[in-house]
């Protein structure tokens, strides 16, 4: 990652702060925090969650390219969707339009930068349409300058909408959830069988080739990095599954710090000695008690383009 990073995020007014109740306070302390480390830049947009619709930067040549932004995992018009297609449009006009249908969101790169994880969806291409797939993954692998899109298998009943809700890259170590504990489930456990087997597949034979799943959990100088767990506390029965409240998995990292949202519940200290072990960066504690309420936490509310 560049040094010189800048940090976008939506910039409060009356319209948000009607929608999403106490985004305003939040605003204020996080990029507070946010400002300590990096520049960042406030951007008046219609909606909150940028990392699902502000264009997509190349990691090799840092050009931008705007994907077609038009979800299906939330309750947005097409009339609001549009809104936002145009107002992002006209902030980045220099980004390449794509046709490809994907939220930033469902995009996680691997600690090597070469490959893309991404969910599988049928708004993206249907698996019988081999052509369309070949498209999309030119179209990405363009925009993102990575060497393959690893897709993981579409799960069943999916309600967290991205890839960033399942899993995430803290330098070289990959983060997933965490074993049950206190009643909660784990991100990584909610991934059906093919997509935890194509998961493991990809990070033992493209990540770490020359290593396999059986050695993570074995104690080597020389192994891989072994998965991480971290905590979901919310159960797919109860009605606050739709709130990230407890989805410590939505971090950001950036080059100079790691910011880790913060629920108000007992694993929140858990959480934060866990990611503290695995990095030598501040871990910045961003207290999302209200804003995870409307289903996103800090790595849904920003962009970080390298400069």
């Amino acid at each position: 990652m560049s040094e010189n990073e800048v940090i976008y995020v939506a910039k409060p007014n009356r319209y948000l702060e009607q929608i999403y109740n106490g985004y305003t306070r939040f605003f204020e302390e996080f990029s507070a925090q946010l400002r300590q480390f990096h520049e960042v830049r406030a951007l008046d947009l219609p909606d909150i969650w940028v990392r699902d619709f502000l264009p997509v930067q190349n990691v090799q040549t840092g050009a931008l390219t705007r994907l077609f932004f038009d979800p299906r995992y939330a309750n947005y018009t097409a009339k609001f969707t549009a809104e936002i297609r145009q107002q992002v449009r006209g902030l980045f006009p220099q980004a390449k339009p794509s046709d490809v249908r994907m939220d930033g969101g469902n995009i996680v790169l691997t600690p090597d930068k070469k490959y893309a994880l991404c969910m599988e969806k049928q708004t993206i291409f249907h698996k019988s349409d081999v052509a369309r797939k070949a498209h999309v993954e030119r179209e990405l692998t363009d925009a993102l300058g990575v060497e393959q899109i690893l897709w993981i298998a579409h799960q069943a009943g999916d309600k967290i909408g991205h890839i960033d809700g399942y899993i995430q890259c803290l330098g070289l170590n990959l983060i997933e959830g965490i074993e049950e504990l206190y009643g909660g489930i784990t991100t990584g456990g909610l991934l059906d069988r093919l997509g935890a087997e194509k998961l493991y597949h990809y990070w033992t034979t493209k990540v770490y080739p020359k290593k396999n799943s059986e050695q993570w959990t074995e104690v080597f100088p020389d192994c891989p990095p072994r998965p991480h767990w971290m905590y979901l506390m919310c159960r797919p029965d109860e009605q606050s599954w739709l709130s990230a409240r407890g989805l410590y998995v939505n971090f950001l990292e950036t080059s100079r710090a790691v910011f880790l949202p913060q629920f108000d519940l007992p694993e929140d200290e858990d959480a934060f000695y866990s990611i503290k072990q695995l990095t030598k960066k501040p871990v910045v504690r961003v207290d999302c008690r209200k804003i995870a309420e409307y289903g996103g936490a800090v790595h849904c509310l920003t962009r970080e383009y390298s400069q």
